[in-house]
This record gives structure tokens, sequence and C-alpha cells, in this order.
């Protein structure tokens, strides 16, 4: 006889699996299609390192990244942060990109991987567009 504990740790592994092998096939349909997603792919860049400073409780810079009107506006520099299809006219992009190693942003902090800051980048030049799903656009204010 199996136990109930056993039975409920393979449940668990098995729903881990289900949960990645979803959200690997969420990836690779914006791969596949060569767009990249903002909600799937952008956002979680910014979530993990933009946002814990740059939201509505801590505004740094007077920039605000939780909420996409606010994300493709400018800060306190008053430069456009996001020029939709245009990356070397983009503030942002200025400011993620490492010169001799280092950037400006995230402040006090290592600089995103050359792969995030791609993404960002193709992102932008394919016009910077907001795929969130309708039902979870609310900002976080």
């Amino acid at each position: 006889m199996v136990s109930p504990m056993k039975t409920m740790i393979f449940r668990c592994g098995l729903f881990s699996m289900f949960c990645l092998a979803s959200t690997l096939h969420a990836a690779d349909e914006s791969v596949a299609d060569g767009k990249i997603s903002y909600h799937k792919q952008i956002r979680p860049i910014f979530q993990a390192h933009c946002q814990g400073c740059h939201q509505p409780a801590k505004p740094s810079g007077q920039y605000i990244m939780t909420d996409f009107a606010k994300l493709t506006g400018n800060g306190e520099s008053e430069e456009k942060a996001i020029v939709p299809g245009k990356p070397d006219d983009s503030y942002l992009v200025s400011l993620i990109t490492p010169e001799n190693g280092e950037a400006s942003m995230p402040k006090g902090k290592k600089p995103l991987s050359p792969v995030e800051i791609d993404l960002i980048r193709n992102w932008i030049s394919q016009g910077s567009r907001n795929d969130t799903p309708p039902s979870t656009r609310n900002p976080i204010n």
C-alpha cells in the first residue's frame, strides 16, 4: 500500500511538471512567431530587476514601471524611456546597456544579462506592444 505522504509528493511533482511544461510552451509560442511578448518575456525582467525601485510607493527618478502607460513615458530626465521601433532613441536602453562592464541601471546591482538586454531592445524594435491580457491590466498604484 502507498502511503498518503508518497501520494501527495507524487501529485505535487506531477503538478510542478505540468506548470513547467506550460511555461515552456508559452515561451515557445512567442519565440515561434518571432514576436517578443511584453507580458511573458519583458515584464518578468522588469519585475525582477526594476520594479522594486520604480513603482508608485517609491518612484525612483520619478519613473514608474508597474503601469504600462507610465513605463513608455518619461521620468525626471524628461527623456522618453521607450520609443516604439527605436531602441537607440530609448533612454531606458542607454541606462541598461553596460559600458566597461557597468550599467547605470539597475542601480547598485549587476547589469542585466546580454540576453535580457537583447530581448528588451528587440521588443522595442518590434514596436514595444503591450500584449498583457485585458483582465490583468490594472496597474499597481
